[in-house]
């Protein structure tokens, strides 16, 4: 295993949470064997949120071996759920209402339009906030729309009443490395009905990318929503293009991360074609050293800015070479698309700028990728 591989399994979930991934999502004695694992109790499940509402249906439809608190337990926070993501769901279309009323046109990305699409349920996804994708760019136009109707602060965070946040975006990923057209995003995009409230949301092959991307660039994969996300998609469209998922993937630079991803969750049951990873893991393995520093500075970002966890993620010294090599000398390519220096001459500085960067995350604690 490689050094790049080492380090991008640190977007995988741990063992633990796999093991509570196949409580949440398979069927049948696989599930009920997955409960047995997970040792499952209010305390322990509390701190998985996010798969709450999952959990709880697993349990009622598989009927696993757990005591009658836990049961009481997932009862009522699945009851909860259901409760707050009709509240959400209102409050999604009364946006979408305004939109349509003084706004540009927007995609629903993330939580809110997976909601509505791929699961059982819509409170079997955990939403917290509203993700808008802007076609043309004009966010400040539809922040302006929301701003009408009550909703208070800048477009990158903007803040219903109800305490319900939403964010505007001009571009699908937030790592600049990771170029995904927006007109693709537009292109093939669906019409679906939120509260009675038509929604524009990506095509499901647009969708499955943004999944992957946001989860190889983000924090907020830790809450495992990406894994629930992506399966529940690849369950409910067969019907899914995989030619053009890889050449997309390949093309927007996250055919390293994608692929590792992808292949957990084949490994979980998911239905990922083995034809269609085995293009992908030769995409990436093709890779080059701009497209590896992309990928490794996704995970980093993604693990909190804490360049630790890449050093203990190594098992020799030549991949901890590698991991100091991308911190302090990335190669050029790289760090044109992720700092764009204005001029040629500035590059150097640019290098000169990392070390300080991870000196200060040493002394204050971890630094945002």
């Amino acid at each position: 295993m490689s050094w790049i591989d080492e380090t991008l399994a640190l977007l995988l979930p741990s063992e633990e949470e796999t093991v509570l991934l196949q409580a949440c999502l398979l069927t049948g004695a696989p599930a009920r064997e997955a409960w047995d694992r997970c040792r499952a109790d209010p305390e322990r499940l509390a701190s998985a949120r996010a798969l709450l509402p999952l959990l709880a249906a697993s349990a009622a439809a598989n009927e696993p071996r757990i005591d009658p608190a836990t049961l009481a337990f997932l009862r009522a926070a699945a009851l909860r759920e259901d409760l707050r993501a009709g509240r959400f769901r209102r409050i999604v279309a009364e946006a979408l209402a305004g939109l349509a009323d003084a706004g540009p046109p927007v995609l629903v990305t993330r939580g809110a339009a997976l909601a509505a699409t791929v699961y059982r349920a819509p409170s079997h996804r955990h939403c917290h906030d509203l993700d808008l994708l802007v076609p043309n760019g004009d966010v400040a136009a539809a922040a302006d729309a929301l701003h009408r109707i009550g909703w208070t602060g800048p477009a990158t965070r903007l803040r219903h009443p109800s305490g319900v946040e939403a964010a505007l975006h001009a571009t699908v990923f937030d790592v600049p490395y990771f170029a995904a057209p927006l007109d693709e995003f537009v292109r093939g995009s669906e019409t679906v009905a939120i509260e009675g409230a038509a929604a524009r949301v990506p095509s499901a092959e647009s969708t499955l990318i943004h999944v992957l991307g946001h989860a190889a660039s983000s924090s907020s994969r830790r809450r495992l929503c990406w894994v629930t996300d992506a399966w529940h998609l690849l369950v409910h469209r067969a019907d899914l293009r995989w030619t053009e998922v890889v050449a997309r993937l390949g093309a927007c630079g996250l055919a390293l991360p994608a692929s590792v991803m992808l292949e957990y969750l084949g490994r979980l049951g998911a239905p990922v074609p083995t034809a269609s990873l085995a293009a992908l893991v030769q995409r990436a393995r093709a890779a080059g050293r701009a497209e590896e520093d992309a990928a490794v500075a996704g995970t980093y970002r993604g693990a909190g800015g804490d360049l630790g966890r890449l050093w203990r993620a190594q098992r020799s010294w030549r991949g901890r070479l590698g991991v100091a090599r991308w911190a302090l000398a990335p190669s050029a390519g790289y760090v044109r698309t992720a700092l764009a220096p204005r001029r040629d001459w500035l590059l150097p500085l640019c290098y000169l700028y990392r070390p300080v960067r991870y000196l200060a995350g040493a002394l204050g604690g971890p630094t945002r990728g």
